[in-house]
């Protein structure tokens, strides 16, 4: 029954009378186009922008047969150094006899990072033959060094998900290594996971990646294996790799020794769940104070319910000690044949070293133990959310679809919180707040309008530009704009500044105006703010 999109939509419905109402923002703005910083390639095409690099004064962003340099003052483009990649005419052609279009057949670039102080790696989608370029940064030119396959590195498609990180001198990717798009693959020359091997990874959509103690983690999406036997659900992952892996022995030296994941769980909790179980995007790793248990480190993620079904999004964070704590402790799961049931391994089974560890020299493992992580990829228990849903909406119009965090914002008081942007897949932003505590719920204070195209958003940054303000990063397919994290001076009023519940702004006694109280350095005894009730005694009435 649960499977009936049907029958999920009335019991979200019924969820959202029962339990939660839409949060209202304290705050609507819009912008017009003219009024903010804009960045456009060509207004012929989509151009699937993707933001590739950043330093404190410019970023990298791939697009059609281009990679744009811009500063990040005002968005202007640094024309000496862009580099146009277009594919040949042989691939072009071959592309064409593999009943591609027009627009496909380009060169989209989806994957880059900076490997040396003047050297940078590049790769596209090349008409549907991913290729990849070592570009060296000579006399003020970036001079191609050096090219080589894409595949495994690179998506065929540029709508496809993918996700890609540089650490410690290597390149680790997430993403298609065919054609049809359906073989997934987590690589770093030369491991990869197994190929077409279910029980690894099931048509995943990664979302994102990134480098955390020894290990690489990814997040991602996929058909749920362990499910199959009463249909098909998407599940959401976490999974992990060891740095120092090096392969297998024999026949395993080209395969992860060590690639394991989990089940990640964003849920309203209750005798019978609801899951929001597609995640969508993740913010980067945010360490603070979170109640009573001292500094914790914090991931947060978006997740939405399935397209068939009623819109619902919700946010969720994570505590990577959980994370690892069931990677490194907790039961794994197997299906002994086609037709059982999965099941927690005994931990007799498990064999030492305990897979998915980082060991001294992978390929000294004995055979019994690569083979095991091969088998048993997956681990029993889920990760629990650090709380229950921190937002949940449920929306006709929109979805929740990039997110990103300005971590511990103080307020007056000395007191942080953390400060949510959320993207939708109709170009609106939402502004949040996790206040912390033991059982934090996010404020909803902004609604954010971003021109006049209804664009999904594909990716928010937030960018400190040397000696400016910060600001907010909005990255669409066509579209890149930046906007500032607040707008206090656009409240007139004691009483409406303290209602907005916005850690970034007070309303100044003296000169009777809401500003951004950390533009005003010392003693904070002449502002008002009160994040908790958003109301204060001290405002006059209207």
């Amino acid at each position: 029954m649960l499977n009936n999109p049907f029958c999920r939509s009335l019991i979200l419905l019924h969820l959202t009378s029962a339990w939660i109402q839409n949060p209202e923002p304290r705050m609507y703005n819009t912008y017009s186009k003219y009024q903010i910083d804009k960045f456009s390639g060509n207004d012929s095409y989509v151009d699937y922008f993707k933001l590739l690099e950043m330093d404190s004064d410019s970023i990298l962003v791939g697009s059609r047969n281009v990679i744009y340099n811009i500063t990040l003052s005002n968005l202007t483009e640094n024309r000496l150094q862009r580099i146009v990649w277009p594919p040949t005419g042989a691939h072009r052609e071959l592309c064409y006899l593999k009943g591609k279009s027009e627009e496909d057949c380009h060169n989209y670039i989806r994957v880059g990072a900076k490997v040396d102080e003047d050297k940078l790696l590049i790769c596209g989608t090349n008409a549907y033959k991913p290729l990849c370029r070592h570009y060296k940064f000579i006399d003020g030119k970036n001079i191609v060094e050096k090219e080589m396959e894409g595949q495994g590195w690179c998506p065929y498609d540029p709508d496809h998900n993918s996700s890609a990180v540089y650490t410690d001198g290597h390149m680790y990717t997430a993403t298609v290594a065919d054609f049809g798009g359906v073989e997934s693959i987590i690589y770093r020359d030369p491991l990869r996971t197994e190929r077409s091997d279910l029980k690894q990874l099931n048509d995943a959509n990664f979302v994102s990646s990134m480098s955390y103690q020894d290990y690489v983690l990814f997040f991602f999406r996929e058909a749920a294996v362990e499910y199959i036997n009463c249909g098909k659900v998407i599940y959401s992952r976490v999974g992990r790799v060891c740095k120092r892996d090096k392969g297998g022995p024999h026949q395993f030296g080209d395969r992860w020794t060590s690639f394991i994941k989990a089940r990640l769980n964003c849920s309203i909790p209750g005798d019978y769940p609801f899951y929001f179980n597609e995640i969508q995007s993740t913010s980067k790793i945010v360490q603070g104070m979170y109640g009573a248990n001292g500094p914790t480190k914090l991931i947060y993620g978006i997740f939405t319910t399935p397209s068939n079904s009623i819109g619902g999004s919700a946010v969720c964070a994570f505590s990577l000690d959980s994370i690892m704590n069931i990677f490194d402790g907790g039961a794994f799961k197997e299906q002994e044949n086609m037709n059982s049931n999965w099941l927690k391994v005994p931990q007799s089974k498990v064999p030492h070293p305990r897979p998915g560890q980082c060991v001294n020299d992978s390929r000294t493992l004995p055979d019994v133990s690569v083979n095991f992580v091969k088998t048993h990829t997956l681990m029993d228990e889920a990760v629990s959310s650090y709380v229950q849903p921190l937002l949940v909406r449920v929306s006709l119009r929109n979805r929740f679809s990039a997110i990103t965090v300005d971590p511990q914002v103080k307020t007056i008081t000395g007191q942080p919180m953390d400060v949510l942007f959320i993207g939708t897949d109709d170009g609106r932003i939402m502004k949040a707040i996790n206040r912390g505590g033991d059982n934090p719920k996010a404020i909803f204070t902004e609604e954010i309008h971003v021109g006049s195209a209804h664009l999904a958003i594909k990716s928010l940054t937030i960018v400190r530009p040397n000696g400016e303000p910060p600001k907010l990063l909005i990255v669409t397919h066509d579209f890149i704009h930046a906007i500032p994290l607040y707008r206090c001076s656009k409240v007139l009023s004691c009483r409406e500044c303290v209602a907005i519940q916005d850690p970034y702004c007070a309303w100044d006694m003296q000169n009777n105006l809401c500003v951004a109280h950390a533009l005003h350095p010392g003693p904070k005894k002449n502002f008002l703010q009160n994040i908790a009730r958003g109301s204060h005694h001290a405002c006059q009435p209207p």
